[in-house]
């Protein structure tokens, strides 16, 4: 996807550009560049990184677009909550919209790094923790 943005924008589509373009755009809307360490584009590099607070933005941001409810409806359920998950090399993490019982309505970022034990004991204790939000 960044070689299509660096293609729109400069008519080539390179990687380095397509990321300069990425992160400046979310450095107009007031998110600190080195809150994204993108290396590939893919989302799937060990050495990318993206801060919890970055994500949480990024999701604000896209409540406040016409395409929301699109956006929303696509993302999957889990511990009935609409989150993704992604999961790398011992990182486990959840980003995603929640509206408590009693109404008051989170954007939420949760990463766990370097944990031990397998990834779905890491889950569940991290369910114990989303359900906090409930």
């Amino acid at each position: 996807m960044v070689k299509t943005f660096a293609y729109e924008k400069k008519g080539f589509g390179a990687t380095d550009s397509g990321i300069v373009i990425v992160k400046d755009f979310w450095k107009q809307k007031g998110l600190d560049p080195d809150e994204l360490n993108i290396r590939d584009g893919s989302g799937l590099s060990p050495q990318d990184r993206v801060t919890t607070h970055a994500q949480v933005e990024v999701l604000k941001y896209a409540a406040k677009q016409s395409w929301f409810p699109y956006f929303f409806n696509a993302l999957p359920e889990f511990n009935h909550m609409k989150m993704k998950s992604g999961t790398i090399s011992d990182v486990k993490g959840f980003c995603g919209y929640h509206t408590a019982g009693d109404g008051t309505q989170y954007i939420f970022s949760f990463l766990v790094n370097n944990y031990n034990g397998s990834t779905s004991a890491v889950v569940q204790k991290m369910y114990k923790v989303l359900d906090a939000l409930k």
